[in-house]
Order: structure tokens, then sequence, then C-alpha cells
């Protein structure tokens, strides 16, 4: 009886570390693909931002270079503050840096000049391997009236 006793309890002991073992590996893969959905999600956004930041009309290009500069080109980069999963979509806190740059007039010596920053709250939905904007919805979240897509 007591040999039976042990098989069981050393029994025992192995499931709970086998199923101990099973629900770490489960809870790291599904860290894994939030992560991944994170980063997808970012790289959607910045291609948003890097896109308005390319346009000849960008709102940077507005104001003069200073003196003896031309405008070059500008980059941008996205930080995800807050991602809040609402079943397929996701309702995304958006802080973005656009650095604009200019060269001499001969397109040498490219030098960042002051920094835009914004920060943004858009709905995104999956498009097959990355994510689509659905809707800016920043002006709802902070207060400011209605936001209308560009």
């Amino acid at each position: 009886m007591r040999t039976i006793h042990k098989l069981l309890l050393a029994a025992l002991a192995a499931g709970i570390v086998t199923g101990g073992a099973l629900f770490f590996v489960l809870g790291r893969m599904e860290e894994a693909k939030r992560e991944a959905e994170r980063e997808s999600i970012r790289l959607a956004a910045e291609s948003i931002f890097q896109a308005k930041a390319d346009k000849k009309d960008a709102q940077w290009r507005a104001y003069p270079a200073p003196t003896g500069r031309v405008w070059d080109r500008a980059r941008t980069k996205v930080t995800l503050d807050q991602v809040e999963m609402q079943g397929e979509r996701a309702k995304v806190r958006i802080s973005e840096i656009t650095t604009p740059y200019t060269t001499s007039p001969s397109g040498a010596d490219p030098q960042p000049d002051v920094p835009y920053v914004g920060q943004y709250v858009y709905v995104f939905e999956p498009a097959g391997d990355s994510w689509k904007l659905v809707k800016d919805v920043t002006k709802e979240e902070f207060g400011l009236g209605v936001a209308s897509m560009p």
C-alpha cells in the first residue's frame, strides 16, 4: 500500500511540474504573440506618419529653413503608449516624433532640425499580416470634438 501511495504522489508531483511548465510555455507564447502584434501596429502607425512627413506640402516644410540651409527629408519615430484590444480592433495611443533634416544647398551635410512631437489615438484592425488605420479618435479622446480621417 505504501508503494502505491509513493507512486501516486510521484505521479501527482510529475503532473504538477509538467502542468506548471506547460502553463509557463503557453504564457510565454501568448506574450510573444502580443509583442508581435504591438510591433506590427507600431510599424503600421510609423508608416502613416512617415508618409505624411515625406509629402512635399508636409506641415514642417511650411516654415523657413535656417539661413544657408534647405529642407531635405524627415524621419519619424513612433512609440505606442497604450494598446487596448477591442475584439479584433486595437485602440492605440501613439506618441510621434518627426525630425526634419536640412542640408547645404548642394545637398551635403545633413543636420537634424527641431523635432515636432504629437500624440494621437487611432483605431486599427488587422489586414493580413499588418494592420490598417480604421479611425482617428484623437479629438474625441482629448475632448476636442469629433475627428475625421485624413
